[in-house]
């Protein structure tokens, strides 16, 4: 059954002249051989129409999945409508592994509700307590052949997606875990697991063929962050000291004042600073002070995260949290400090996609005092979906004795007054205050 369905499909190609001795693959120049020496090249691409998509799933409250399926009588929970490349794809989750399409069961799956003749590679990852996306499973490329299945039921692809066979299920689970399991595990944080799917999608065709000039000069890409980096790291021709807890860090001031609105006011007005041009800072630590620095000779956020991670990886957490976010809020006050506006919005997205319900309350604060207002309205929103945790912290009545103006502000988030309204409000409130500070000062 399986040949005759190979060569049904083969005869179809063939009529299509997508296959076969006699397919056209378009008109070439005919070559004419000499006896002269010649040099030529092909460079084929067999990539050149690939398209990726990627697509983040936070699978929120899950200790209640179970229950809810069971409520609606359902198998598995299933996302939105995602397109690639013109080819529709949704993705399903059934914690107890059963059916995820007809005839398939699995945990986790992607599944192909297109038509078209395309090649499917994919990669699931699923997010750590630590913020990591660790994949599940291997690279893997699937040929989805739909030209006599047109309007059928959708195919699902997944590390444990299986056929059904004789009623038996052999699903593992997402790494190997049940879902009792993976509650308790490193993969559920807050009770939300984050799942992420990279889809390259490549419809069927030709190759593309294109001349290869084989003298052709190969021009490397830019070096200029690698070269500054190396610049600060030797310290050639450095003319500025930073004393960072013991610790000398040199530094250039054409670099630092180029980069820095600040260390270009602290370096130009005629301070001690300027004519010494030794520096002491006091309120951040040599390894932060470093990351900074290696930002503003670089430019390169990447290079910060590798530092943030090789620091959260080296240190041991402690109960109260993540490492990361420590570090991240250490990077946001200096470069608050000194007014680095895009390593300010890296730092205040990071810590947005880290909020956990122990650090909210101490992340918020600093947002408040920092005028870091994206993460700040983050912070609002998780306290306001999770108010009946938040309100059991310590560092929740904390605020209430010391930070009027951020408990007013999660008064009025939580209320739904808007933006402007809420401003009023706040300014009202740091109006009151001025007030009482100079009666107070008037008495004494």
């Amino acid at each position: 059954v399986e040949d005759n369905s190979l060569r049904k499909r083969h005869r179809a190609r063939i009529d299509q002249d997508l296959d076969g001795l006699h397919c056209p693959r378009g008109l070439r120049p005919l070559s004419v051989c000499s006896g002269a020496q010649a040099t030529r090249g092909e460079s084929i691409d067999f990539g050149h129409t690939v398209t990726k998509g990627e697509f983040v799933w936070k699978l929120r409250r899950l200790s209640w999945l179970p229950a809810w399926l069971k409520q609606d009588d359902f198998d598995y929970v299933m996302s939105d409508d995602f397109c690639v490349d013109g080819q529709l794809f949704d993705f399903a989750y059934s914690p107890s592994g059963s059916g995820v399409a007809p005839g398939q069961h699995g945990s986790l799956a992607i599944r192909y509700r297109g038509e078209a003749n395309i090649v499917l590679r994919y990669q699931i990852f699923v997010e750590n307590r630590d913020g990591h996306f660790v994949q599940w499973g291997e690279t893997r490329d699937e040929i989805l052949d739909n030209l006599e299945a047109a309007g059928s039921d959708p195919r699902s692809y997944g590390p444990d997606v299986c056929d059904d066979t004789d009623g038996v299920h052999s699903t593992k689970g997402v790494f190997g875990l049940s879902f009792e399991q993976v509650l308790k595990s490193e993969w559920v944080k807050d009770d939300t697991m984050t799942v992420k799917f990279i889809l390259e999608v490549r419809p069927q065709g030709d190759i593309d063929s294109q001349p290869l000039a084989v003298s052709d000069v190969f021009v490397p890409g830019p070096t200029i962050s690698s070269d500054m980096q190396a610049l600060w790291q030797k310290g050639t021709c450095s003319d500025v000291q930073f004393m960072v807890h013991g610790e000398v860090i040199k530094g250039h001031s054409q670099v630092l004042c180029a980069r820095s609105e600040v260390f270009e006011k602290l370096l130009t007005v005629g301070l001690q600073d300027s004519v010494s041009k030794v520096i002491t800072i006091e309120d951040c630590d040599p390894a932060t002070f470093k990351a900074f620095l290696r930002f503003l000779y670089t430019d390169s956020l990447s290079s910060i995260e590798e530092l943030c991670l090789k620091t959260s990886a080296a240190t041991v957490k402690d109960q109260h949290g993540s490492t990361l976010v420590s570090q991240v809020q250490a990077l946001l006050a200096v470069s608050h400090k000194y007014q680095v506006s895009r390593l300010q919005r890296w730092c205040e997205k990071t810590m947005s996609e880290q909020i956990t319900l122990s650090e909210v309350c101490g992340v918020l604060c600093q947002a408040h005092l920092l005028q870091a207002q994206e993460l700040e309205k983050s912070c609002l929103a998780y306290i306001k979906g999770n108010m009946a945790e938040v309100v059991k912290l310590p560092a929740y009545a904390e605020l209430m004795q010391k930070w009027p103006q951020v408990m007013l502000k999660i008064s009025l988030f939580a209320a739904g007054v808007s933006e402007a309204e809420a401003a009023a409000a706040i300014d009202a409130l740091k109006g009151g205050e001025l007030t009482g500070k100079r009666k107070r000062a008037e008495q004494e």
